[in-house]
């Protein structure tokens, strides 16, 4: 298995104005090196119900929020870890293969943007949390 890398946080750039508010992002600037986009979707949640809870061997993910708040906790093979993401703080989350993911909506108006740098294959997901406790664990 290849070296794990954590998660972290990162800051990105906003350009408020009197008529609204741009984020822009740059495909080989804005995001960590080799990440290369392939897909990307909108997540809209409910706030009595989490979503995600699963892994990936080879997809690495930025999570943006969109609306409000949202929780997000990870497990890994050195720790488990919560984050919290809004748009007010600007801040986005990078989640590399081999990290569990669950997501939190605050409430059913929160929304966040999803990049991926591999396409959808359901064999690359680990859907167990006991299969992916024991994968971390060798």
């Amino acid at each position: 298995m290849k070296k794990i890398i954590k998660p972290f946080l990162f800051k990105y750039k906003a350009f408020p104005d009197f008529n609204g508010t741009l984020i822009p992002f740059y495909i080989n600037n804005s995001f960590p090196k080799n990440f290369l986009l392939k897909r990307f979707f909108l997540l809209y949640g409910k706030s009595k119900h989490f979503r995600a809870d699963h892994a990936h061997t080879k997809c690495s993910q930025i999570i943006i929020p969109l609306k409000g708040s949202i929780k997000i906790k990870i497990i890994n093979k050195d720790n488990q870890k919560k984050f919290l993401l809004s748009v007010k703080k600007r801040k986005a989350l990078f989640v590399p293969p081999y990290n569990w993911i669950t997501i939190f909506f605050n409430n059913n108006k929160d929304s966040l943007l999803t990049l991926c740098n591999y396409k959808y294959d359901k064999k690359e997901y680990i859907l167990e949390l006991d299969k992916f406790k024991k994968i971390i664990s060798k």
